[in-house]
């Protein structure tokens, strides 16, 4: 499958993709699809006058980004379904994704691993005895995930992001998925976490 480019800014301007007028670039971002092995260049006009432009440019090998330029202004996040999101920060703008993912209630899977990551001691009282969770040392945060992967069916009850770090200005989200058992009062507690890599990647 090919990947699908999100690309977002943190400032509002005008889009270029490789020397391609592409309109403005808003709070929504705008999606291309991508080949496998593609050289892809995107420019940023900011339709402040203070913020400077940006050029950023972006290498794929075989799915999976091979270059990323410059990384102190672009950065991106591989999704479990395929989408690669390139966040263009220009320098002058100020830092934050303008992009606002689908709200999400915070289940008990989300409130979970955001605890344990932090190393909240708390976090063990939202599973059940001798939950199945697996190894989350790799992990630098959990975020909301839209969409669970494909292939897993009705078999979970809640879904997650776990954000693993690649390289200094790219990231990947693994999808984690939980099985939930009803507790009394009604509450609910996980039985088990699985986790999907994102790209078949571990």
């Amino acid at each position: 499958m090919n990947p699908v480019l999100f690309i977002e800014s943190c400032t509002p301007g005008v889009l270029m993709v490789n020397g391609q007028f592409c309109g403005p670039l808003e709070e929504e971002g705008q999606a291309f699809p991508a080949g496998k092995n593609a050289e892809i260049y995107a420019q940023l006009f900011p339709f402040d006058p203070a913020i400077a432009p940006l050029c950023a440019a972006m290498a794929l090998r075989e799915g999976r980004i091979a270059r990323l330029e410059p990384q102190a202004h672009a950065f991106a996040l591989y999704w479990p379904d395929g989408v690669i999101e390139l966040e263009l920060r220009p320098a002058g703008a100020q830092e934050g994704t303008a992009r606002q993912e689908e709200p999400q209630a915070a289940g008990v899977l989300l409130r979970y691993l955001t605890m344990r990551l932090a190393g909240d001691a708390q976090a063990d009282g939202l599973l059940m005895p001798r939950a199945v969770v697996p190894d989350l040392s790799g992990y630098a945060a959990a975020v909301p995930l839209p969409h669970a992967p494909g292939g897993t069916g009705g078999r979970y009850d809640e879904r997650a992001g776990l954000v693993r770090r690649i390289t200094g200005n790219t990231a990947q989200v693994d999808a984690a998925m939980a099985v939930l058992v009803p507790a009394g009062q009604g509450h609910r507690l996980i039985t088990r976490i699985d986790v999907f890599p994102a790209c078949g990647q571990v």
